[in-house]
């Protein structure tokens, strides 16, 4: 393990700032000192880099993501020239033993002149704490992390750098983690205090990058920015403003330079586009509502914002609008349910779907003609979105969307075949699509040769485009858990999770091959009454990967079972739901993915699989970067 410690400094104290990095440089691995003023500082374990030219915070940090990269560290450590260190050890044994996701200290103001030898606050401290906002100085990353994030908005410069970054990560599902462990000191701008307040005395081109760029990342990432808009009206509109114009100098320049910043933050672009997702959502299957996460976080990936529209009747008929009326009101006419058997799971999935999946309700011919002003493009999703044998409806097709707005990104159509009565109408609706892809072969050849078209492409599910440690972050991201989710370390377990019931005698014959004593299996809405092993009551998706991904074997006869575990390097065994004669069998989708992956054996009943996971990760590196590259160029 590996860690790079990067500093930027601009015209620092350097005495002051050899006596911070005596603090932690022993404990790390080099320091990549990028120098936005010329200065003289060298050390054994330095590296030097910088022109002497004031580039702001984010180019540097972007400069030592690359020089980490291509020098095989494992982290890195972000500092500034002000930050001093109390127990630098015991907060870097924390992160590095925490969970998967972005950490950072707790954070003290102090000047320069009280911070060496400064009162310890690491008593009774919390171990680890999700939160929403970390300072840049003291931010440990991995490595693959930074990957996936995407490194530092060089737009910005110094100010809103951490915050845009922590607040992207978190679009894409990846926590953040205040350690209770050590503390940082840091001095904030030329803070003191004045007229029985604190000023920090911010130069008019600071405040402007302040107010300019917390509203632009605000309005850039919307419902995941709430907890910074409610602190940024607390803070810099309602307690920073009075100060300023009643304890600061040059106090008529300032408030210029805030009105502009205000002004021009409001009106910059986002550099973001609406795209409205057509996918499966809300039931009670966790690969469903995974599949659509998966697929909407890596729209936002590409600098999309994905809105899930919810299934509505078209065209808008009196009786159509009367149906999508009931549905966006919650009434279920003429339908009978039972009691739910598990309340606390459904309350799960439905708090995860609130949360991840922004979704939209489109009534009418009016709200669809707002909808089509607010969306640059409409694209179908994953799941069996094309499965006709099952269902056809014209909304699932686009129906309703103008053509050149037309895409489909890894959707699916089953067992691939079209009866031939559906297939003019389906060929009418294809119409007008521009790319369209598939998530298996035989659905491919099946449009291939129904359009005519050759450019119909065959891409992985979208579970696959999130890496095995993003979906460990995600699993991370939960703040409570399930209740009664086992400890993997404890004791190893079998995950059990199957859609159609009767497998009993075999999943237990199973667990006794692998040497395990303990299953732990999660109810589906097909099979509600799993009757082996400990059932889990009120597991949600993130919890459902944690299970999967604790799991020392993993049975299932679910498509995304079978999806998360590979990605995942889970020994698996994959049970058939469906007889291969069945005309409604969908056993071809699970014969397409254990043959692109080299995972024939997981569907061979009777044995445990031995599989390379080293050669299987290879390929899906593979097939996960063509898919990315056909996601693009569906985007364009």
């Amino acid at each position: 393990m590996k860690i790079l410690a990067v500093v930027v400094a601009y015209h620092p104290d350097v005495e002051a700032l050899q006596r911070r990095l005596a603090r932690y440089c022993d404990a790390v691995d080099r320091v990549f000192l990028w120098k936005n003023s010329p200065f003289e500082l060298a050390g054994e374990k330095m590296v030097e880099a910088g022109d002497g030219t004031n580039r702001g915070i984010a180019h540097a940090l972007n400069s030592a993501w690359k020089y980490a990269r291509e020098n095989g560290f494992d982290y890195l450590l972000t500092m500034d020239q002000d930050s001093e260190w109390e127990d630098f050890p015991a907060y870097l044994k924390a992160a590095l033993d925490g969970p998967v996701g972005l950490y950072g200290p707790r954070v003290w103001p102090k000047s320069d002149a009280g911070a060496a030898g400064g009162e310890t606050r690491s008593e009774g401290a919390v171990r680890y704490e999700q939160t929403d906002f970390l300072i840049t100085s003291g931010m440990l990353i991995a490595l693959p992390l930074l990957e996936e994030i995407g490194g530092w908005r060089e737009e910005f410069s110094v100010d809103a750098v951490d915050v845009d970054f922590v607040l992207r990560a978190k679009s894409l599902g990846i926590p953040s983690f205040r350690v209770g462990a050590g503390v940082l000191w840091q001095q904030f701008g030329g803070r003191r205090k004045k007229c029985g307040f604190h000023i920090y005395d911010y130069s008019p081109e600071r405040l402007y990058g302040i107010y300019r760029n917390h509203i632009l990342t605000i309005r850039r990432y919307g419902s995941y920015a709430e907890p910074l808009r409610k602190m940024f009206v607390r803070r810099w509109l309602i307690s920073r403003i009075p100060r300023i114009l009643l304890g600061e100098t040059h106090r008529r320049d300032k408030f210029k330079a805030i009105v502009r910043g205000i002004r021009d933050g409001l009106r910059a672009p986002t550099g973001r586009r609406q795209v409205a997702l057509v996918t499966w959502f809300g039931t009670p299957n966790y690969g469903t509502n995974l599949q659509a996460y998966a697929l909407a976080r890596a729209l936002r990936k590409e600098e999309a914002d994905p809105l899930l529209l919810r299934r509505f009747e078209y065209p808008f008929t009196f009786r159509a609008i009367r149906e999508n009326l009931h549905r966006l009101l919650g009434i279920r006419r003429f339908w009978k349910y039972g009691p739910d058997p598990w309340p606390e799971k459904t309350a799960a999935i439905r708090s995860f779907v609130r949360e991840q999946l922004p979704s939209r309700m489109t009534v009418g011919p009016l709200g669809l003609r707002a909808l089509f002003r607010k969306v640059s493009l409409f694209l179908c999703g994953s799941d069996q979105l094309w499965n006709v044998h099952d269902h056809f409806r014209p909304f699932e097709f686009l129906a309703f969307a103008p053509e050149g707005k037309k895409a489909a990104f890894a959707t699916s159509t089953g067992n691939g075949s079209i009866p031939p009565e559906l297939e003019e109408r389906m060929k009418a609706y294809l119409s007008g699509f521009g790319p369209i892809s598939l998530r298996e072969k035989a659905g491919v050849e099946a449009l291939s040769a129904l359009t005519g078209r050759s450019d119909i492409a065959c891409v992985l599910d979208p579970t696959f485009l999130l890496t095995p440690l993003a979906w460990r972050a995600f699993a991370a991201g939960s703040a409570s858990g399930a209740t009664s989710c086992p400890d993997a370390a404890a004791k190893p377990y079998l995950f059990c999770y199957l859609l159609r019931p009767g497998h009993e005698e075999r999943v237990a014959e199973i667990a006794r091959q692998c040497g395990l004593e303990r299953i732990v299996s999660l109810p589906a809405g097909e099979n509600p009454h799993p009757a082996i092993g400990t059932v889990i009551p009120d597991a949600g998706p993130r919890e459902f990967v944690a299970l999967l991904a604790g799991a020392a074997w993993v049975v299932t006869d679910s498509f995304h079972g079978f999806a998360l575990s590979a990605n995942l390097s889970r020994n698996v065994c994959v049970l058939k739901r469906f007889s291969d004669g069945d005309p409604a069998s969908q056993n071809e989708r699970m014969y397409d993915l254990a043959g692109r992956l080299g995972l024939e054996a997981c569907l061979e009943e009777g044995t445990l699989p031995s599989i390379d996971w080293p050669a299987v990760q290879e390929r899906i590196s593979v097939l996960r970067a063509e898919s990315e590259q056909i996601l693009k160029e569906t985007l364009r």
